[in-house]
Formats: C-alpha cells, structure tokens, sequence
C-alpha cells in the first residue's frame, strides 16, 4: 500500500497525515478493501465537495446491472447493487447478461457488471451468447458507455476471475471508458463486494427518473419492486438461513467394494421449498473433527479460543468445523503465512502473482500450517482463511409429489493429492449419514435446466453417473403429465452388473410409455465405447428428432459429456442440411447443460 503522495494530492494537513500513517501500516488487503467501502459510504451519505457539472450532463442517469452466473451469488450482489443504487437516488435495472443483447449497450450510458467464472476460466454456462457476441470483431463501439466489473472467481483455480478480466478489456477495447479499476474477488467475496459496491454507486450521478436510456426489459431481470422486504427476505431460506432436514434412508446404490460409492439420501420434506425437476439444493456440512483437530494443533491454537464472526463470538474450534474451508488456501492464507513465518521462500511467493497459483493449487491448509511453522492469533487464523463452500446436489425427485420427501443422489468423491489420497468434504459427509441425521440445505434454482415449455417437445436426456438424479425427477413429473411425449434416455456408468443406477424404475417407466427409448455404456462391459456412440450410429433417430423441436440435456462429469457434446455438435452439424446448427440450437435454449 503506497503512502507517500506528494503533499500537494492531499487533502490533510499534515499533523493528520501524520497521524494517519500508523493505521495505514497495519492494514491488510481485506481490511483496505473494509474501510475503502466504509469511506465511500460516508461519502455516498454526507455528499461529495460542491463542483459545476459539465455542461454537457445528462439530467439524468439509469444504470444497467448485469450479472453473469451460474449458482447466483452474482444475481444477489446485483441485485443488492440496485437496491443500494435506488436508495441513493439512482435508476438501477438488474439484468441477465444470458439475455441482453451486446447492441443494446449502445443505447446505455452506465454498466455495472458483475460476472463469476467457471472451470477452466470459462464464463458461466448461461451467458456464453453474450460472451461470444462481445469478443467476436463485429461487437459495436461502445464510446458512450462508461462501466466497472466486479469479478468473482476462486485462487485455486490457474485462470482466477478469467471471465471478468475479458469482459473487462473488451469493454474498454470497444471504447466504453471505466469508471474505476476491476475488482477480482475470491470466494470470501463478501466484504470486497460490498466495497465495490459502495465504491461504485459513489461514482455515479444521482437520478430520479430513469430518462437518460431506454429500458432493457423487464423479463430480462428481476424488477427491485419484486424484491423481499428486509424483514422478508431474513427468514426466506438461503445460503445464510437453511432448512434442516431429517434424514429418513442413506441407501447404498453401489457395491461395498467400489471405492467412490454411490449413495441415494431420502429427507423428510416439512415444509414447500419452491423446487421443481431440475433445480438443485445447496448442502451445508461441518469439517470431520480429524481434520480440525489437525489444523488445531498445527496451528498450535486452542479449541476454546474465542473468535469473532458476523459479530458473534464464538469458539475457534466451532468456527474452523462448521465456517472456514480447511482445506483449499486462499491468497490470504499465504500472504498471512508469509509474513508471520518469516520464510524467505513463502515471502517472495506471496508476492509473485504466478508463483502464488501455483503454490496454491499444490497445497492444502494443513500443508501450509505444517511445512512453514508460525505464530498466529486466532482471530487471525479465522480472518485468513475462506469461507466453507455449500455444495450443490440436483434433486433427485419430483418435489411437486405426494411423498413429502426430497431424494439426493451422492458419490463418494475421492481424489490424489501429490502423494497421497484426499476425500471430498461434503460427500463423504453425505455418504455417511444414518437415519435421524440432520441435514442443513436450501433450495437452489436453476431454470436453464428445467423442462421444456413446449410440453410436445421430444427430450433427450444424456447423464454420466450420478448425473441421473434430475432425469428421475423428470420422469416422475412427466408420469403424471397428461400428454405423453418422445423420452430418451442414456447413462454412462462403470458396470453393467452393478452400477445400473435406478434401473428398475427405467424398465418401469418404459413399460408405462414415459420412456421411449433407454441406451447404456458401461465401461467394464463396453470398452472404449463412448457416450456419444448410441446417438450417432447409422440407425440413430436423434437427427430426426431434433428436426421435431428435441430438447437435448447433458448433466454428470464436466470432461466426459464435454466429449460427448462435442462429437454431438460434429455428427449434428455435417447433417443438418438447412437446420439450425448445433451452436444455434444452443441459443435458442434446447441445448441443456449441467456439468460438474
């Protein structure tokens, strides 16, 4: 943090300037952020100095709140963005960056943007259309446009807040002019959020009447009429107040022998949780104790210290099992680590940008705490480290049945870590529930992967393992559904003989005619045989069906049905004659995807 502008750029004298510098010296990354927000927000409050305003001012001003996402949280700081925004006297609308148009933004003068990334830095799944339209050469100038992007990403991945970088240079190489820097946020992405937020609607103009641009649409985003009232929204079930539900079965659908075991968890459903097939729930789990004992003494730190979180005081040990990610390190963690270890080494990695991905993709919590021994406050600790991530499971039943129960569908998750083998959290968790448990989740919506409204039109449904879970519930739904329609149905597994997940209930609905048709590749029994195979061979209906208005789902292992939807488009494409081509089908939302 630099200290030391000339005297002529303050606005202090200098006794206060003075006074200043031993604060500023102690304040780490996240507390600047902290106090940067504080300071904008007094500002944002008291009024900034008295200035003439340009003489070529619009009178007014409406700015444009676009997110891009796939589990919501950039819906909810947009959302919360606007909110902030229209309190202040600002014209906000929240759009779906998956439905705008880029050449609508010609026609805008203020974007905020906010936008995480997925997997290999790839933006989310639902913007892809506007991503493309944007990068591609014929995206329009934008030299009206002024804009800031907040990115949210995750440190452990190599690519971190990709998306949000591209979009951001893009948007500048087309002319648009910043209002201020990115901000790239990790997945402790509250407090940075908040400030870029406060920052940002400082910057802004003040306007009652939304008259400087045109409305995007309201079917493109949520309407701030429609959001909760304070009091609502804090007992609406979310992320930050979930449901607990009774576990009623943990039933083991594979063998015993199988080491990433595959599980199907039946809740006792009390009360609507406003989910249909194909959305999902967001689970919350505690770390094993092992594993906090582990920190605990590596650490050298006792379990009944006492912290501070959300301005609850709290034991260290309850905090680090139910609150803080113990496993994947964060870029604070090192930067923590680095200066109160005094190891050279750690020091100069927290301060190079490529080193620090690297060392963080090659370590765990524990690695960090024990390699590099040091001395650290507990509050410290719990300031340092990340938040514990819920983890998302798709439905595996149709909610809307008389049964009041929710169904999961788990595997066992189990990975190589250097040299040795390390078990998902939450699946692990999950799979060793026992009738009478608990579960703490709430609902997650995700309405890219819903059925159809065209209630005629065919459905393929592609799944690799537990990828199945939202089909059963689309087949449950549409057993009751008065209109039969065309279903096909493939799942990859390993063995024929024991990995047929819910294989009865497929025989069942196609002797009942909700499934028309079912194909299989086991790995044991099949081979190299692909995924893709059954839906491009010689005697595949598939072209026909998509010429028939077919929906087409692929939901499991990003790298799998990756493969498949490629060989898909291929096979599609140099047959299509005049049809829409793969990509279009895309676009016009028949091509679902799920991918984990």
């Amino acid at each position: 943090m630099t200290t030391d502008a000339p005297l002529t750029s303050r606005p202090f004298t200098e006794r206060q300037w003075q006074d200043l510098q031993p604060l500023l010296k102690q304040l780490d990354h996240y507390q600047c952020f902290w106090l940067s927000g504080y300071l904008a927000g007094r500002i944002a409050n008291i009024g900034t100095p008295p200035s003439e305003p340009p003489a070529d001012a619009a009178p007014s001003v409406k700015v444009v709140v676009a997110y891009g996402t796939e589990t919501g949280n950039s819906k909810t700081l947009a959302q919360r963005c606007a909110a902030q925004a229209t309190a202040l006297g600002i014209a906000a609308e929240v759009v779906d960056l998956a439905s705008l148009k880029v050449r609508q933004l010609t026609k805008q003068s203020h974007l905020l943007l906010i936008t995480s990334t997925h997997g290999d830095g790839e933006p989310p799944e639902p913007i892809q259309t506007f991503y493309n339209a944007l990068l591609d050469a014929r995206a329009p100038k934008l030299p009206e446009l002024q804009y800031r992007v907040l990115a949210l990403g995750d440190s452990s991945y190599e690519k971190f807040c990709e998306t949000g970088r591209q979009l951001d240079e893009r948007l500048a190489a087309l002319g648009a002019r910043r209002l201020a820097e990115r901000v790239e946020c990790d997945v402790d992405f509250a407090v940075p959020a908040e400030a870029w937020i406060t920052q940002t609607l400082a910057l802004l103009p003040v306007a009652v009447q939304s008259t400087a641009a045109p409305s995007l649409g309201a079917n493109l985003g949520p309407n701030l009429s429609d959001l909760l009232p304070a009091t609502e929204a804090a007992e609406k079930i979310s992320k930050n107040n979930p449901v607990s539900l009774e576990v009623l079965d943990n039933v083991r659908l594979s063998l015993p022998t199988r080491e990433q075991s595959i599980h199907h968890i039946e809740l006792a459903l009390e009360q609507d949780l406003g989910l249909v097939p194909g959305d999902a729930v967001g689970v919350l789990v505690d770390n094993p104790q092992s594993l906090v004992d582990a920190v605990l003494s590596a650490a050298r730190l006792s379990a009944d210290a006492p912290v501070t979180l959300d301005g609850h005081t709290l034991p260290l040990a309850q905090v680090l099992r139910e609150r803080r990610d113990l496993t994947i390190p964060g870029a604070r963690l090192l930067e923590l680590w680095a200066a109160q270890s005094g190891n050279p080494t750690l020091q100069q990695t927290s301060t190079d940008r490529a080193a620090q991905k690297t060392f963080l993709r090659e370590h765990q919590v524990l690695d960090v705490l024990i390699r590099y021994p040091a001395q650290i406050e507990p509050q410290a600790l719990v300031d340092a480290l990340r938040p514990l991530p819920p983890r998302l499971y798709d439905v595996a039943n149709d909610p809307a049945d008389d049964s009041g129960e929710l169904h999961l569908t788990v595997a066992r998750y189990q990975y190589a870590f250097g040299d040795r083998l390390e078990h998902g959290i939450a699946s692990h968790a999950l799979a060793a529930l026992e009738a009478g448990d608990q579960l703490k989740l709430y609902p997650h919506r995700h309405a890219r992967f819903h059925l159809p409204e065209d209630d005629a039109a065919p459905l393929v449904l592609i799944a690799d393992s537990t990828g199945i879970a939202p089909y059963r519930a689309f087949i449950q739904s549409l057993a009751r559904a008065e209109k039969p329609r065309q279903v096909w149905l493939l799942l990859a597994e390993q063995n024929f003989e024991h990995d047929f997940l819910y294989q009865v209930e497929w025989q069942q609905a196609l002797t009942h005619g909700t499934l028309t048709r079912l194909d299989t590749v086991f790995s044991v029994q099949d081979g190299a045989r692909t995924l893709a195979e059954p839906l491009t061979s010689d005697t595949s209906p598939l072209l026909q069906w998509l010429q028939q208005g077919a929906h087409v789902y692929l939901c499991g292992d990003t790298a799998r049905l990756t493969v498949c939807d490629e060989a898909l488009e291929n096979w599609y494409n140099a047959r299509r004659a005049e049809a829409p081509t793969w990509a279009e089908l895309g676009k016009a939302k028949r091509i679902h995807r799920n991918l984990y």
